[in-house]
C-alpha cells in the first residue's frame, strides 16, 4: 500500500477542484490595498490578548508572589506549586483548544478566556489560603491557554509566510507591556497599602484587562475571507478563489505527513519542552530572588521587572525580523542562546547591580519572542488548518515543562537555600535544546 509519505503529492491533488475550474474561477489579481490591511487589526488584537492571558494572567505572578508569600505565610514550595497551577490550567487549555475552536472560533473563543481571566483574578485578589490560590489560578491559566493558541494560530491565515516571522513576533510586544505595567505599579500599590497591597494589584490588574477583552471581540475576525480580503503579502498566483473561499495551496506542507510529520513534532516538542522548563524558573523566580537572596528592596527588584518588559518590547520584532530572514531555525538557536547567557549571570551576579542588569538584558531580548517563533515555524511547515492541531499539541508539551519547572526549581531552593542551582540547571537544559534545535530540518520558502 503507498502512503502520502511516500507517494509524490501533485498540486492538484492538494487543490481539490480540477484545474480548468479553478481556471473558470479565479479573478484578475486585486489593485494594492489602500490603507492598513486589517490583518494589522489582528495582530493589535492579538496583541492585547497576549497582554492579558500571557502578561499579566502568567508573568504578574512574578511581581505579586513576595507579598503573596509572606501575607499568606507561604513556603518556597508551595510558591512553586501556585506557579504550575496556573500551567495545569494552561495545559488543558491548551488541550481543549481543538475541540472547542469549530464550536466558537477564534473571535468568540478568545473573548470567553479573557473574560475567565479577568474573573479568576478578581477571585485570587479576595482568596486567604494556599488552597483557593491554587484552584482560582488555575483557572487563569485555564484562560490564558486558550487565549493565547488562539491568538497565534489567527496569525498564519492573515499573513503569508514571508511576514509571519514580524507578525507573530510583533504580537509579544502585548507581554512585554504587562512585564512593565506590573514593575511600575505593583512596588508602588504595595508599599502604600501594606498586607492588602498584592490583593488590590491583582483586582487592579483585572480592571485594567476588561476592556481589552471587550475590544478583541469587537476587532477580531476569524479569516481574510470573512472581509473580502487575501492574507498580507500574498501572491494572487500561490491563491484560488471559488466557493467564497481563500486557501494557500499547501505545497511545502506536502512533505511533512505520517511519519515525517510525527518527527518533527517530536522534536519541536522536545525543543519548546526544555524552553517552558527553563525560562519560567526566571519568570516566577528571579524578584524573589533579588528580594531574599540579594536583600533588594521590592521597589528596586520592581525597577529590574520593569527592564524585562521594556527589552522584550524588541524581542518578538527583533526575533521574528530575523527568523524570516536567515530562517526560524537559527531564530530559535539566537534566543536559546540569549537565555543561557541570563541564566548563568543571575547565577554568580552576587548582587552586583551591574551583572543583573546584563542578564535581564538578555533575558528580555529572548524569552517571548520564542514561542511565536514556534508557532510560525510550524505554520510554514504545515498548513494553516493542519497547524491549529500541532500548535495545540506543542503547547501542551510546552505546558507540561511549565508545569514542572517551578516545582523543581522551587524543592531545589528549599534544600538548598538559593535558586542558584535552578539557574544553572536551566542553562544546562538550554545547551539541550540548542543541540535538538540544529537537527530541525529549515521549513520550505
Amino acid at each position: 500500500m503507498t502512503t502520502l509519505d511516500q507517494a509524490p503529492v501533485t498540486l492538484d491533488t492538494e487543490i481539490g477542484p480540477p484545474a480548468g475550474l479553478v481556471a473558470r474561477h479565479r479573478k484578475a489579481p486585486p489593485p494594492p490595498h489602500e490603507g492598513l490591511h486589517y490583518g494589522w487589526w489582528i495582530v493589535l488584537s492579538a496583541m492585547l490578548s497576549v497582554f492579558v492571558s500571557l502578561g499579566v494572567g502568567r508573568f504578574a505572578l512574578g511581581m505579586l508572589l513576595p507579598a503573596m508569600g509572606e501575607a499568606l505565610n507561604l513556603s518556597y514550595m508551595q510558591m512553586g506549586w501556585i506557579s504550575s497551577a496556573n500551567f495545569v490550567g494552561y495545559l488543558l487549555g491548551a488541550i481543549w483548544v481543538r475541540q472547542l475552536l469549530p464550536m466558537f472560533g477564534e473571535r468568540r473563543l478568545i473573548t470567553m478566556a479573557l473574560l475567565t481571566i479577568v474573573v479568576t483574578m478578581v477571585g485570587v485578589s479576595l482568596a486567604n489560603g494556599f488552597f483557593p490560590l491554587v484552584i482560582l489560578y488555575t483557572g487563569t491559566g485555564l484562560g490564558s491557554g486558550v487565549a493565547f493558541v488562539c491568538a497565534v494560530t489567527l496569525i498564519p491565515h492573515w499573513f503569508a509566510t514571508a511576514y509571519r516571522g514580524r507578525a507573530s513576533g510583533s504580537i509579544s510586544v502585548g507581554a512585554g507591556f504587562a512585564v512593565i505595567l506590573a514593575g511600575w505599579a505593583i512596588p508602588m500599590v504595595n508599599s502604600g497599602m501594606g498586607d492588602i497591597g498584592w490583593r488590590l494589584g491583582w483586582g487592579g490588574l483585572a480592571a485594567v484587562c476588561l476592556p481589552l477583552a471587550l475590544f478583541c471581540l469587537v476587532m477580531v475576525r476569524n479569516r481574510p475571507s470573512d472581509m473580502g480580503l487575501q492574507p498580507f503579502g500574498a501572491d494572487p498566483d500561490d491563491y484560488r478563489t471559488g466557493h467564497n473561499l481563500t486557501k494557500p495551496i499547501p505545497r511545502a506542507a506536502a512533505r511533512f505527513r505520517g511519519a515525517a510529520l510525527r518527527r518533527l513534532i517530536l522534536r519541536l516538542g522536545a525543543v519548546y519542552f526544555l524552553f517552558g522548563a527553563t525560562y519560567v524558573v526566571y519568570i516566577t523566580f528571579i524578584v524573589t530572588t533579588l528580594v531574599h537572596e540579594h536583600g533588594m528592596a521590592e521597589g528596586k527588584a520592581g525597577f529590574f521587572w520593569i527592564w524585562v518588559g521594556f527589552f522584550s518590547l524588541f524581542c518578538g520584532p527583533v526575533l521574528g525580523a530575523l527568523s524570516d530572514r536567515l530562517g526560524r531555525r537559527t531564530g530559535i538557536i539566537t534566543a536559546f542562546i540569549l537565555q543561557g547567557c541570563a541564566y548563568t549571570l543571575i547565577s554568580y551576579s552576587g548582587g552586583n547591580e551591574m551583572v543583573i542588569y546584563l542578564s535581564v538584558f538578555l533575558f528580555g531580548l529572548s524569552a517571548f519572542g520564542l514561542p511565536v517563533i514556534i508557532t510560525a515555524s510550524v505554520a510554514d511547515y504545515l498548513t494553516p488548518e493542519r497547524a491549529v492541531g500541532a500548535i495545540g499539541m506543542l503547547t501542551v508539551i510546552f505546558g507540561i515543562g511549565q508545569l514542572l519547572g517551578p516545582i523543581l526549581a522551587g524543592l531545589m531552593a528549599e534544600y538548598s537555600g538559593t535558586f542558584t542551582p535552578a539557574y544553572l540547571g536551566a542553562t544546562s537544559l538550554v545547551a539541550l535544546a540548542i543541540a535538538v534545535t540544529l537537527t530541525l530540518p529549515e521549513p520550505a520558502k
